[in-house]
């Protein structure tokens, strides 16, 4: 697909893996809205691209996702959707963690995602679109110091093959990009010894895939994660999970 003059949504676009798809977006021509919570960071984000605009609104918050929809359908439409946001909890069950927080990662892992489609997607369905859904390679193979996170990335991968199934035939187009441990804020939470991938290398692999009409975008170490997923999953299980409290 070729991407300029599109008009495309990356939640959690502030910072991260988002910015830098953000400002590769745009740098392609593209028209990007990059949402989140914290308006001065969004500001920040923006400011680094004349093609990039700021959209403050929280995933889990169903108000703020529907005018977020209105606002784009008001501007022409959505051509792209791309849901980023997401957090993540590195934490020792034994040990005890907050119930909110675990309850918050959900809303905005698996139900942020589920919430922005829902309302997006009978607009998408009326033009030519992408819904692009992040998820992981620990949808393959969870790690298990970061429980929840490992489950939410799980849900979103089978959800988006049920998404891709049901829309096949129709104008959208469903992508999963399932990154490995790319060098963001976020895998500071990580095993040190994991390697990580530059996010602009990530962002490339991701635009090159999505011009090439790819369904499932599977960077370095993501591809050997589903590839050992299925061919030893209890071996590559324990060797992602040497020190599975973290």
């Amino acid at each position: 697909m070729k991407l300029s003059q599109k008009r495309i949504v990356v939640t959690g676009g502030g910072s991260g893996i988002g910015l830098v798809m953000a400002l590769a977006l745009a740098a392609e021509g593209a028209h990007v809205v990059i949402t989140g919570r914290g308006e001065a960071k969004l500001a920040e984000a923006s400011s680094q691209h004349t093609n990039i605009s700021p959209y403050v609104c929280d995933v889990t918050d169903e108000a703020a996702v529907v005018a977020l929809r209105d606002a784009m359908d008001a501007a022409g439409g959505t051509d792209v959707l791309i849901n980023n946001a997401g957090v993540m909890h590195r934490f020792d069950v034994t040990k005890g963690f907050p119930l909110e927080k675990q309850l918050q990662e959900i809303d905005i892992d698996v139900s942020g995602p589920v919430r922005l489609i829902h309302h997006f997607l009978p607009g998408m369905l009326q033009r030519e679109s992408v819904i692009v859904n992040v998820s992981s390679g620990l949808a393959y193979v969870p790690y298990a110091a970061a429980p929840v996170y490992s489950a939410s990335k799980a849900f979103l991968h089978s959800y988006t093959l049920g998404l891709r199934a049901q829309l096949a035939g129709t104008s959208v187009r469903v992508v999963e990009l399932l990154p490995p441990v790319v060098d963001t804020e976020m895998a500071a939470q990580l095993d040190p010894s994991f390697a990580r991938m530059a996010p602009e290398k990530l962002v490339a692999a991701f635009i090159k895939g999505l011009k090439n009409n790819a369904d499932e975008i599977t960077p370095g170490q993501s591809a050997q994660l589903k590839l050992m997923s299925r061919l030893a999953p209890r071996f590559i299980f324990q060797q992602l999970n040497k020190n599975p409290r973290g």
